[in-house]
């Protein structure tokens, strides 16, 4: 075998191998941000923007609010039905008019 062929042979198992070790951690370092994020519920979102109006929002304002800021588009009964049980077991939120939703004093 020649100095140059033995030379490239040895040049190339260096770029496999690091190739190889870049898409190992690229791969590990995916993972760990996947695991790293939180899920945010809608009532989580909610509560957010009804924290950041600082005041009572219709439902409809809420939603509108929370697909701006988290990119996320909900369904408005689902939304309502939620915060609706949640001011039944007297959590977090309260209705101050028909569909329009606050945050409960602490």
């Amino acid at each position: 075998m020649k100095k140059d062929d033995l030379f490239l042979k040895y040049e190339k198992e260096v770029a496999e191998f690091k190739l190889d070790l870049i898409r190992r951690l690229t791969k590990k370092a995916s993972a760990f941000e996947k695991s790293e994020r939180k899920r945010t519920s809608n009532l989580e979102m909610a509560e957010k923007v009804l924290l950041d109006a600082g005041k009572p929002l219709h439902v409809s304002k809420i939603i509108a609010a929370i697909e701006k800021e988290f990119g996320v588009r909900l369904d408005r009964d689902s939304l309502s039905s939620a915060i609706g049980k949640q001011i039944q077991k007297k959590k977090r939120f309260i209705r101050v008019a028909p569909n329009t939703f606050g945050l409960q004093e602490t």
